[in-house]
């Protein structure tokens, strides 16, 4: 994979409309149970999901920009490998592995570097703008790797729930089909 096609892959995964709607989800759960000490205009009403969604829009873009300067730096392909087994727990296992280790453009295995640059710049955008005492390492940290408050996943879950999304699209879109989803194909 050369470096024009790991900045095709990155426009085309970045600038899609999923990669819009998704960033909804967290933000609605963050309006619905904010966290105890956050700003009134960070909890309420229209403005204060607009933050919200800003955030993770711009923590999920921070991250797949993260992701493609590591690709394009260290020689490493942005794109998920699915497993060939018809087992259900190893295609499990697989695509999370896949968040620790990944490919290089040569086709090697190797460390997902990355994943976790990109999983940090995600983590770490936020403290240009979150409200104060959010604002700090220790909740960049959290919004790198973990859980934030226990029910918001994370830049490097995401990573892994991309990876999970991935290896089980074909069976997903076979459910929506025959459940009659529109726009699926």
């Amino acid at each position: 994979m050369t470096f024009q096609d790991q900045g095709r892959y990155y426009i085309r995964h970045t600038f899609d409309p999923g990669s819009l709607l998704i960033p909804v989800l967290p933000a609605a759960i963050t309006l619905s149970n904010p966290p105890r000490r956050y700003p009134r205009d960070w909890k309420d009403g229209g403005p204060a999901f607009g933050r919200n969604f800003g955030d993770s829009l711009a923590a999920a873009t921070a991250a797949r920009t993260g992701k493609f300067l590591a690709c394009a730096a260290l020689g490493e392909d942005p794109r998920y490998y699915p497993d060939t087994s018809r087992n259900g727990w190893h295609r499990i296992y697989h695509a999370l592995a896949f968040t620790v280790v990944d490919s290089s453009t040569s086709g090697h295995r190797r460390f997902a570097f990355s994943n976790f640059a990109g999983a940090a710049a995600g983590g770490f955008v936020g403290m240009a703008y979150l409200p104060p005492g959010y604002d700090d390492l220790t909740h960049a940290g959290q919004r790198t790797g973990g859980m934030l408050g226990g029910y918001i996943p994370t830049q490097l879950v995401g990573f892994a729930t991309q990876n999970l999304s991935s290896e089980f699209s074909p069976e997903m879109k076979w459910l929506a089909r025959k459940l009659h989803i529109p726009f699926v194909h």
